[in-house]
């Protein structure tokens, strides 16, 4: 088994909700996904950015 098999699972939603189309389903995990990760990357990169400002 090649440890990358499960990489596309790792970003799509299991939830119940029942899509039209499989493509439907697959842009809704991801576009939460990205839009979670582009938070998380924001928060990260204020507080770098604060801790080199203080210089700490």
């Amino acid at each position: 088994m090649d440890k990358n098999d499960g990489v596309v699972d790792d970003f799509v939603s299991h939830e119940k909700r029942s899509f039209r189309f499989k493509l439907g389903k697959l842009l809704a995990s991801s576009l939460s996904g990205f839009i979670a990760g582009v938070i998380l990357a924001s928060i990260f990169w204020f507080l770098a950015a604060y801790i080199l400002k203080l210089g700490l």
